[in-house]
């Protein structure tokens, strides 16, 4: 019988570890992107999975984009953020096609960069971010409303989700955690 990855084991593998590289070094936007890309692709995993092993599990969910609009709900649309970034850097421009331009809040990978803020408290962007020290440098996003966003708040609201998704759901195999 071949080896199946369970969403856990990608969770465990993949989400997680580009998400604590990402935050071991919070202002590299590689690091940004490869954690945008893990945690995107665990909706795929998730419902791809279930829907062949455990269909039960998403009977409320239609089809895969019905999945991923649930989530980006219940995340304040962080997690279409961090789509629309991991989509970004594959498609280098996300609102070419009609079809899916809908589905994305950023416009190219040129929308992610790394800012350095030089006073602690400038201005209202600093200070919904990290300013507790005087000189942070930050990785920001720009959707295509407008808004400049700070990627590591919605990356943690992101992973947040996942781990509430994998580790209380039913399929949990450890009870005692």
């Amino acid at each position: 019988m071949p080896m199946r990855m369970t969403p856990e084991q990608y969770f465990e593998a993949f989400t997680l570890g580009n998400y604590y590289d990402f935050m071991d070094d919070s202002s590299n936007v590689r690091k940004a992107f490869n954690s945008a890309v893990s945690a995107s692709h665990l909706a795929d995993c998730y419902f791809n999975y279930h829907n062949k092993y455990q269909p039960e599990t998403i009977k409320q969910y239609k089809s895969l984009r019905n999945f991923v609009d649930n989530i980006s709900k219940r995340t304040n649309n962080c997690f279409q953020d961090i789509r629309s970034i991991a989509n970004a850097y594959k498609h280098l421009y996300t609102g070419l096609k009609e079809k899916h331009k809908q589905y994305s809040t950023i416009s190219s990978a040129g929308t992610i960069e790394s800012i350095e803020f030089e006073e602690e408290g400038i201005d209202q962007l600093t200070q919904e971010y990290e300013n507790s020290s005087a000189s942070t440098l930050s990785v920001i996003y720009t959707r295509k409303t407008g808004e400049i966003v700070c990627y590591k708040k919605s990356i943690e609201s992101v992973i947040e989700f996942w781990e509430s998704m994998i580790y209380n759901s039913d399929e949990r195999k450890d009870p005692s955690a």
